[in-house]
């Protein structure tokens, strides 16, 4: 823009001297009377400045060429001249001085005029350095504005990398670690509180991996402690009494099969935290009563089904029948053999619904929200003696979770719990 500016008011300026040019050769023009050049009349009353403009006159007269010279014009056109290419008009001398050169002939007469561009090349310097210096001047000040803003800008940024050094540093780490969440700028404060967000995730993560750990520990120990106490007892009063050996070796393999169903539930979870599940297109209501065909036998309750027929849903069918089976096996549990156990199939609001309901013991309402955890057990399993692991219904939510199915639980009136689960239709 500073350049285009400068071009714009040199040009204007050139345009300028051009014209004084021109009327300086129309008052030359105008200074004869009685066809006789008045030359020293119109020198006397010229204005014309002679250490920037020059003027030749001549004309051939009997054989004699008369030639008039404005003051310093000789000495001028005895220096070297050089002309720009493609502007014949335009005279260099003295090395870089630009004169424009104005020729004319009348009435056998012939004019020359050279007029200096010195104060238009002077101004146009002057234009020039002054935007060079303005620019150099706004560079200057704007590189400190751009320094004094990066410097504000990053010192939030500095902040949470010194908070994540000393977080870092720290051993161990302490629980529910929180960076400091700045006021400005937005951007970096959006940034902070999703760092935040992911350290309270990790932590409530770790969290649940101890609580899991510990957890699986004591349901580990509980049977081994059992079965290290039969085999004591065997070693200490088995040759004395060995009607007692049957009886512990029962209970010691019990305990063993009890460890067995533990560890594989174990890593069965251990596996599905890790896996990613592909889900088809499936007839849910052939899966299901092929299913039940090669399960009924297994529980003493009867099996109710009430399904629609050809109902499609978006699942993974080997999925699909552990989650059943899992409900199935826990309805069972809790359940009375002369009570069935219901599953229903049916199509709502373009969704697919699949309960499966028990008149077993229920489920309170503030138990609701932590069967699904890993190794809870409801109150009742517990004083009741019913035999368990706690970690069917949470490979139950892991594989809901997977296949993207929403599972609810409600009453089951007059008695029992009632498993809801919802599917994407196929």
């Amino acid at each position: 823009m500073g350049l285009s500016l400068t071009g714009v008011v040199g040009y204007q300026l050139a345009v300028s001297k051009i014209n004084d040019a021109n009327g300086l050769m129309n008052s030359l023009q105008s200074s004869f009377i009685d066809d006789r050049l008045d030359w020293e009349h119109w020198r006397a009353n010229s204005n014309i400045d002679t250490q920037d403009t020059y003027v030749k006159v001549y004309y051939d007269r009997n054989n004699e060429r008369h030639t008039f010279y404005s003051k310093n014009t000789k000495d001028y056109l005895t220096k070297k001249q050089r002309h720009v290419p493609l502007l014949n008009t335009i005279e260099i001398r003295d090395f870089w001085h630009p004169y424009y050169h104005l020729y004319k002939t009348n009435k056998g007469i012939h004019y020359e005029i050279w007029v200096g561009f010195h104060s238009v090349t002077h101004l146009f310097r002057l234009i020039f350095y002054t935007i060079i210096l303005v620019m150099l001047v706004s560079f200057l000040i704007g590189t400190w504005l751009i320094s004094v803003l990066a410097k504000k800008l990053n010192k939030p940024l500095l902040n949470l990398t010194k908070s994540a050094q000393i977080i870092n540093q720290s051993q161990p780490l302490p629980e529910d670690t929180q960076f400091p969440v700045p006021k400005n700028p937005q951007e970096v404060q959006e940034l902070t509180k999703e760092i935040n967000r992911l350290l309270r995730q990790l932590d409530e993560r770790v969290k649940l991996n101890q609580q899991f750990v510990s957890d699986a520990s004591h349901e580990l120990r509980t049977p081994i402690t059992a079965i290290r106490g039969h085999v004591q007892f065997i070693q200490r009063h088995g040759k004395t009494h060995p009607e007692i050996i049957d009886r512990s070796l029962g209970f010691i393999d019990s305990e063993s099969l009890r460890m067995q169903r533990l560890v594989e539930s174990l890593l069965n979870l251990s596996r599905l935290d890790k896996s990613t599940i592909s889900v088809t297109k499936i007839n849910m209501t052939q899966v299901i009563q092929e299913f039940i065909e090669g399960y009924r036998d297994s529980i003493s309750q009867k099996i109710i089904l009430k399904l629609s027929s050809d109902v499609w849903a978006l699942v993974n069918s080997d999925s699909l029948e552990q989650i059943i089976l899992a409900l199935l096996n826990n309805a069972s549990k809790y359940s009375s053999p002369e009570e069935a156990i219901t599953i229903k199939l049916f199509q709502a609001n373009q969704e697919v619904h699949l309960e499966i309901a028990d008149g077993g013991v229920g489920i309170s309402d503030e138990e609701k929200n932590k069967v699904f955890e890993r190794f809870y057990r409801v109150d009742k399993a517990r004083n009741q003696n019913i035999p368990g692991t706690g970690l069917g219904l949470a490979i139950v939510k892991r594989l809901a979770d997977l296949n993207k199915i929403t599972i609810t639980i409600s009453d089951n009136k007059p008695k029992g719990t009632k498993f809801d689960l919802l599917f994407k239709k196929g």
